[in-house]
């Protein structure tokens, strides 16, 4: 499933000059607590010095239907390469981010659990909502070397995903009775 599709790339070049894009990616992990010990997610905004709001959409893990600070934090991503039988895969890169994800890095090594990255973007006349995403990416391999994290991100484990991922019962449909 490539993300980046040719609808994607329409509305990409149609955008007004006068409009600002801006990438943003949220990294979750069970180890991310906030200052009261609440689970919480790290947002980062590429491309702009001033840190960002812009709202979360309805039903997502953190934050959902609110306004969230993004900071402003420079980031580096390819393109996932899409080929026949293997999962793409994009490495990311995240400067300076010494005050803001290390110290939840180094809790995060100690708990065996997968670090979620969601891609989305947003435009500057409308923070309403995204207008691309979110895309859910699974990083590994990740290594902190000075200022800078560096991962290898993969979209979610499509081979293994439940089809339909509805589960129809006779409860909420009767006529499966019959």
């Amino acid at each position: 499933m490539d993300p980046f599709t040719a609808a994607w790339e329409e509305a990409e070049a149609s955008v007004p000059a006068s409009v600002d894009m801006f990438a943003t990616l949220e990294f979750q992990h069970p180890a991310f607590l906030d200052d009261d010990d609440h689970p919480m997610a790290i947002r980062v905004v590429a491309d702009t010095p001033d840190d960002q709001l812009f709202t979360i959409e309805d039903g997502a893990d953190f934050n959902g239907g609110e306004v969230a600070l993004f900071r402003a934090i420079n980031f580096r991503a390819e393109h996932p390469e899409f080929a026949e039988g293997k999962m793409p895969e994009l490495a990311v890169t995240v400067d300076n981010v010494s005050r803001e994800m290390v110290p939840h890095l180094e809790k995060a090594v100690k708990i065996k659990a997968d670090l979620i990255v969601l891609f989305r973007m947003y435009r500057s006349d409308d923070r309403t909502e995204p207008c691309y995403g979110p895309v859910q990416f699974v990083m590994r391999k990740v290594r902190v070397t000075g200022t800078s994290v560096t991962g290898v991100a993969q979209l979610d484990d499509l081979h293994n995903s439940k089809f339909p991922r509805r589960v129809y019962t006779v409860t909420e449909f009767r006529s499966l009775l019959q």
